[in-house]
């Protein structure tokens, strides 16, 4: 398999103020994984093991501070995925582990595969840049949301849809479970929609750096400003 582009959201903000921001970055709890490849379209994750699983099924993985943020969340969450399967002649269990179980060795493993737009960029211009100014500057486009956004809608997602209804049914109000119930899962689609909306951006501005061996991006000045890459 080739290429795949991906994003997660987080239930938590990072804490812009922690002493050590890596370490605070292995604590926070994936809420939505989204990918999308040739080979299976669009897909989503809510299982931080199945995520890093299907990631590592691909020759080049693509996205935006991955290697920074998204495949510390990943490597550091304790869910693995493991197979038990039987062997008719020894008569015996196998257990499999696709995954490493250190987080050091998994997030080698994703780094190694990694593009990482973020990173690339950085090294040519000695600073960061948003996704967010990346996209208007080198396609006219807004993002759809933000993370603290996203962040809230998880929140508000899981409340609707895990406690409320309970909460309403206990009373006798049937229809007022079933509505929380349906906002519940409009919250979760909007946050799936979001993390969705980032992945396709990612890899509309890399096939736009292929197609015209450059980005643009608007500064904290407003001003256009454009910069040379070879992502081929």
């Amino acid at each position: 398999m080739s290429d795949i582009f991906y994003d997660i959201e987080t239930k938590e903000l990072l804490d812009q103020n922690a002493t050590d921001p890596d370490a605070a970055i292995r604590t926070l709890h994936m809420s939505v994984g989204a990918t999308w490849c040739e080979c299976h379209g669009e897909q989503f994750f809510h299982n931080t093991g199945e995520l890093a699983e299907h990631l590592l099924l691909h020759e080049r993985i693509i996205g935006f501070s991955i290697k920074h943020f998204d495949n510390a969340v990943l490597a550091w969450s304790p869910e693995r995925p493991v197979r038990e399967s039987f062997d008719p002649i020894t008569g015996k269990h196998k257990i499999e582990k696709p995954l490493p179980d250190a987080p050091e060795d998994l997030k080698k493993m994703l780094d190694a595969r990694c593009f990482d737009l973020l990173a690339d960029l950085e090294a040519r211009l000695g600073h960061r840049v948003s996704l967010a100014a990346l996209a208007e500057g080198s396609l006219g486009k807004q993002k759809m949301a933000s993370g603290p956004q996203a962040v809230v809608w998880n929140r508000l997602a899981a409340t609707l849809r895990d406690r409320w209804p309970y909460a309403l049914t206990d009373v006798g109000d049937q229809e007022g479970a079933q509505r929380v119930n349906e906002l519940g899962r409009w919250f979760q689609e909007r946050l799936e929609q979001y993390c969705m909306a980032d992945a396709l951006l990612v890899k509309k501005l890399f096939e736009y750096g292929i197609a015209n061996k450059r980005v643009a991006y608007i500064d904290f000045e407003g001003e256009r400003r454009v910069v040379k890459v070879q992502w081929r």
